[in-house]
């Protein structure tokens, strides 16, 4: 597994960096400005790093409730494009296809804004999903074009994670000389960032790519000073990630005992960060330290152990890896028969996607199961398709281009090194030029406005007052108002039933699912109409996004497998607040009625725009009787009546499953 600058385990830092803004601060010219400048300085940056910190913090801490309610409420700006993509990274772990789409909308709102900043950082989080499904072309097709976006418009701070991430798709792709490149490249603007647990990721990835090399000595030295780095930042994820480097560097070295310390350390520190990934490559570390010391059965059940995580990930070569490992334990434990199926399995997988090592280690290990099984000829059969493909990356070119990209960083180090103390030089003397004519300009600007603006503000400050104070009470009566009427109809029942609940309290555990059902209910309910009075909501696409979002919850939690059909095209236009209510409660209440009555296992649910909006809500259930008294109890007469008062249908057709046609008209 190669660690990568956007993964779901890189929560604790990267995205703190992708949400606030870039300050470039030299604290060694700062030394020498003198003592009043150093003074406002020190309090503008303090100020604007408080903000920033504390808008970070807001937005790591909140679950997808509440930053899907911080999303609605932003206006189109590049607040709303991080908040998208920090929506997105909740999502990454366990529902990549929501994923994608959060950051699908953060790319066309940073498109809108012409804000490439916000276009890099799609990349590095959209790029990351694709690694893990496997889509390496598209990947560093992206990749490329952020690196062209990153040195177009200076994005200097973003472009070490881009070419970083470059490198790691061409690893994966196993052009390890363009890796080395780019690593390379990227070195120099890491290392002067002075980011530890970001230096130690790349210390990381270039020990994975040393030991594809068999370079092993070398990538042990980088796995060390990976954990080192890690260490001394306190990231947890970077140490995570390091120990499992260094276990498996471990293990190349015949040092197993030490091996399954740190891999164990690595599994303990993704279980306390619940990060999958993590997870799932120290298991495989673990798994390769119980071959070595012919724990066949542990090995064989680590990586059992790990295929699911790969798969909760949509991790291709996780899953690759992963189902080598199995063959081999069958192999080892003599399972010749399931090792040869498990190997078959395995092979189609690798093959079909362009998983190269685990594909040759594949067909030598289907060699030595054949040899088990006595089938001399198709052994020897497998044995030639392997020779024919063996890894050709260990030639002298590549070893020695490899070298000269060492050998070049070295120069280009120095040489910026001294480049950069000559800078300083020049950068100290106009500074203080700098701050002594600007603390002179503002004195004078000061004194001379403070009077002017003294005067006019205290004029203006009790005009807006009153103006403010009488909008203010007006507004806050009107929304009262309207709280506590939809409070009253929609909650009333609610808490009455909780009442009389506590009340007839016997069985208390049972009395206590009952309540916790109807409070969940009730704070639901109070979601639902808080979004539909907002006003800032009113758009078609945050209509088609909160029906998508939740329908997609509930399906979840039900366990039914579905699938979102969505217009590539919504148009930019507001929609009233009761189509917007009648309209989703119209589809909560199809969703629901698939989940509780149809038996089905599937559901498709389509949307479709033009003069008319339409909402298609499909199953594989067993449909229902029309003849019955009541198919659906009340809820397709309340369906039906609330597409009526939008002036809308709703069609049930009862075939091969059921489906629901919810249609409404548009002013387009």
């Amino acid at each position: 597994m190669i660690p990568r600058y956007r993964s779901a385990g890189e929560f604790l830092f990267y995205k703190y960096l992708s949400c606030i803004a870039y300050i470039p601060v030299n604290t060694k010219a700062m030394k020498h400005i003198s003592r009043p400048l150093l003074h406002i300085c020190m309090l503008v940056m303090l100020l604007t790093l408080r903000m920033a910190d504390t808008r970070a913090q807001m937005l790591t801490g909140l679950n997808r409730d509440s930053l899907r309610r911080v999303l609605h409420a932003l206006p189109a700006d590049t607040n709303k494009v991080m908040t998208f993509i920090t929506l997105g990274q909740q999502y990454e772990n366990n529902m990549p296809d929501s994923a994608l789409y959060y950051y699908e909308q953060a790319q066309r709102l940073s498109v809108q804004l012409h804000y490439p900043a916000g276009f890099v950082r799609y990349v590095n989080n959209y790029t990351a999903v694709l690694n893990m499904q496997g889509r390496y072309n598209e990947s560093l097709k992206l990749d490329l074009q952020a690196v062209d976006t990153c040195r177009r418009y200076g994005l200097q701070e973003l472009l070490v994670k881009v070419l970083i991430n470059t490198g790691v798709v061409y690893q994966y792709k196993e052009d390890y000389g363009r890796a080395a490149d780019y690593y390379m490249k990227s070195l120099p603007l890491l290392e002067s960032s002075g980011d530890l647990g970001m230096l130690s990721l790349m210390y990381g990835n270039l020990c994975g790519m040393y030991r594809n090399l068999h370079q092993l000595d070398k990538a042990y030295q980088y796995a060390r000073k990976a954990l080192q780095y890690g260490e001394q930042s306190g990231n947890e994820y970077a140490v995570g990630a390091a120990c499992s480097n260094l276990a498996n560097s471990l293990q190349d070295l015949d040092s197993t005992a030490a091996a399954v310390h740190y891999a164990q350390r690595a599994y303990n520190t993704g279980k306390q960060l619940d990060d999958i990934t993590l997870q799932e490559s120290a298991l495989m570390s673990l798994g390769n330290s119980y071959k070595r010391t012919n724990h066949y059965d542990q090995y064989l059940a680590t990586f059992r152990s790990a295929l699911p995580l790969a798969r909760m990930l949509d991790d291709v070569n996780g899953q690759a890896i992963a189902m080598q490992g199995i063959t081999e334990g069958l192999y080892w434990t003599k399972q010749y028969r399931q090792a040869a199926i498990s190997a078959d399995t395995a092979l189609a997988y690798a093959k079909a996607h362009d998983q190269k090592e685990v594909t040759r280690g594949l067909l030598l290990l289907m060699s030595d199961i054949q040899i088990a099984l006595g089938n001399q000829p198709l052994s020897r059969q497998y044995r030639y398709l392997y020779d024919s493909t063996r890894d050709a990356l260990m030639n002298d070119n590549l070893q020695k281009n490899i070298q000269e990209l060492e050998t070049k960083y070295e120069v280009e180090k120095k040489q910026h090194q001294l480049l950069e103390k000559d800078r300083q030089a020049l950068r100290q003397r106009l500074w203080l030029i700098a701050a002594i004519a600007g603390i002179l300009i503002l004195c004078l600007l000061l004194l001379l406005t403070y009077r002017y603006y003294r005067q006019k503000q205290q004029v203006l400050q009790a005009g807006q007052e009153n103006v403010r104070l009488k909008a203010l009470l007006e507004g806050q009566l009107q929304e009262r108002q309207r709280i506590s009427q939809e409070m009253h109809d929609d909650m009333g029942s609610g808490l009455t039933a909780m009442l009389f609940l506590s009340r007839s309290i016997r069985e208390p555990e049972t009395a206590a699912v009952k309540i916790q059902r109807t409070a969940a209910d009730l704070v639901r309910k109070m979601n639902e109409i808080i979004w539909t009075m907002n006003p800032e909501q009113n758009s078609l696409d945050s209509l088609i996004a909160y029906i998508r979002v939740n329908t997609a919850e509930a399906l979840e939690n039900a366990g039914l497998a579905y699938h979102f059909h969505m217009p590539e095209n919504i148009p930019a236009i507001n929609i009233p607040q009761e189509l917007r209510r009648n309209l989703y409660l119209a589809a909560k209440e199809a969703v629901h009625n698939v989940i509780k009555h149809a038996g089905a296992t599937e559901v498709h649910i389509t949307i479709t725009v033009n003069n008319r909006l339409t909402i298609t809500i499909q199953d594989d259930g067993h449909g229902f009787d029309a003849t019955a008294d009541r198919p659906f109890g009340n809820g397709l007469k309340n369906m039906d009546r609330r597409m009526q008062q939008i002036g809308g249908a709703l069609q049930v057709m009862n075939h091969e499953g059921t489906t629901v046609h919810l249609t409404a008209p548009l002013a387009l």
